[in-house]
């Protein structure tokens, strides 16, 4: 198996893996930034959970620019990375995804984003896959506003939730 810092180290910057987009798809991108840069679109209890990460964190995410999820998710973790120096984030494809990790994690299929949040020795603290979880749990019924943007904070959150969860 390829270890996760192989992985992460050939993995794209975000930047590079946007500059691979379709116009309609990088301009999700950009208007998902503009959302992100709104001095209201992270609470200040998030904001201040985020800037109380401790060690470095490393955000594996296998995507696709066509794919609606990544656009959304992808952007909010680079924005992550961007307020909190010790989050960094890599890029690799649904299909590297799928040789070099469908096996070793017992996966039927990578669906994405997928995104492994790992400790500073590449250890797997947790996931994040697709959406979040307010979105999972709301069905067809918030898809619209979450297409829309108004689920970025639950996307910090979930990532929050795993680098605060205890330590086995």
């Amino acid at each position: 198996m390829t270890s996760y810092q192989d992985l992460f180290s050939i993995g794209e910057a975000f930047d590079t893996f946007v500059g691979r987009g379709l116009p309609a798809e990088i301009a999700t991108v950009r208007r998902i930034q503009q959302q992100l840069a709104e001095t209201n679109a992270l609470s200040p209890a998030t904001l201040e959970r985020l800037r109380a990460v401790r060690g470095r964190v490393h955000l594996l995410a296998a995507g696709e620019m066509w794919c609606p999820d990544c656009q959304i998710n992808l952007t909010v973790l680079d924005h992550l990375q961007r307020v909190q120096p010790n989050i960094t984030l890599a890029v690799i494809t649904k299909s590297r995804a799928e040789q070099a990790l469908k096996a070793p994690l017992a996966l039927e299929r990578i669906s994405i984003p997928f995104v492994l949040v790992l400790d500073d020795a590449f250890h797997v603290l947790g996931r994040f896959v697709e959406s979040p979880q307010a979105v999972v749990d709301g069905g067809d019924a918030v898809k619209a506003d979450y297409r829309a943007g108004r689920f970025l904070e639950n996307t910090v959150r979930d990532v929050l939730a795993i680098l605060e969860a205890p330590k086995p």
